[in-house]
């Protein structure tokens, strides 16, 4: 996604910046009526920066120094862990009930075998083949435990379906514990919209793949999240494979959808919701939005799109 831009001016304005990391751009922009705020607002810009670097190094599924990878090491072992790990681990065993079994950070041998054993950015997409192929048919509490200080794997995780969201909300609530009303994180599609830009009474935000003139959506103190296959899919041995997987099917790939767009209340509430839906079948996704209110836009490859009834109370059009 991106925003609409609006109309330059001096004051108010938005000063902003963007920068990579946790295998995406990263983007954060604060509203300012004046040089005293614009000053301010850029050591708070480069407080998040560091923020976001500080989660990387956790949470980085191919950091070989980083928390994750000392757990997924020491598999079976009940260690001390820091707060966001802790936090993380808990919310996941929470998605994992209530998206009955679809939500699930144990499908990084099932990434591996496909190839994904590596950044994205430069991966040559050999796959990993495990000696003992990954067993997630148990429930993921038996494979995952989060106590106060400490956390305990029984197979090897991966966060990456809940940690951009996670690091929205993160970068969210520390603009507004600085006393910032309006601003915009963005990490990497997965984005929280608070208060309203210069000149106009919400942000508009342009979904990914979609024609920004017919499909945006207005927000104010909600988050959205976008969660596709236009940045990763690949192709080996002509079979054709992305990095959204069914834990119950994990050998099947649909090329159908190309992005599922979910706006919430929380950044990661609607990152896991967007993954959510997409890996479903397009009746159950369009059903599940439906009868639980989700506001969601889907885009196909075909060029079509189809917004929920909740969704169309967000149209900008």
């Amino acid at each position: 996604m991106k925003i609409i831009n609006n109309k330059e001016s001096k004051f108010p304005r938005i000063e902003s910046l963007e920068f990579s990391g946790m295998g995406t751009d990263l983007g954060v922009l604060i509203v300012v009526k004046n040089e005293e705020e614009a000053s301010r607002a850029k050591l708070d810009l480069s407080s998040a920066k560091e923020e976001y670097a500080r989660l990387e190094k956790i949470f980085s599924r191919f950091d070989p120094e980083s928390e994750l990878t000392r757990f997924n090491n020491h598999l079976n072992e009940s260690l001390p862990a820091s707060e966001d790990l802790v936090r993380v681990a808990r919310n996941s065993l929470a998605y994992y009930e209530s998206t009955g079994g679809l939500f699930d950070p144990r499908i990084i041998g099932h990434l591996e075998t496909i190839g994904y054993a590596k950044d994205f950015k430069k991966n040559d997409f050999t796959p990993v083949l495990p000696q003992n192929p990954p067993d997630i048919s148990r429930k993921l509490k038996d494979d995952l435990q989060a106590a106060e200080g400490k956390v305990c794997f029984s197979q090897r995780m991966d966060f990456s379906g809940i940690v951009k969201g996670f690091a929205t909300d993160k970068i969210t609530a520390l603009f507004k514990k600085k006393g910032w009303l309006n601003f915009l994180v963005d990490s990497g599609g997965d984005m929280f919209a608070a208060g309203r830009p210069p000149e106009s009474a919400k942000w508009n935000i342009a979904i990914e793949g979609g024609d920004e003139k017919n499909l945006r959506l207005a927000i104010s103190e909600k988050a959205v999240a976008t969660s596709g296959i236009s940045r990763r899919k690949w192709e080996r041995e002509w079979k054709r494979f992305h990095h959204l997987i069914h834990p119950d099917y994990p050998t099947d790939f649909s090329f159908d959808l190309r992005t599922v767009s979910v706006i919430a209340d929380s950044a990661e509430e609607a990152d896991v919701t967007a993954k959510v839906l997409f890996i479903q079948s397009e009746d159950e996704s369009k059903k599940s939005a439906e009868n639980q209110e989700i506001p969601a836009v889907f885009l196909f490859y075909s060029s079509q799109a189809w917004i929920s009834p909740a969704a169309k109370a967000y149209s900008s059009i």
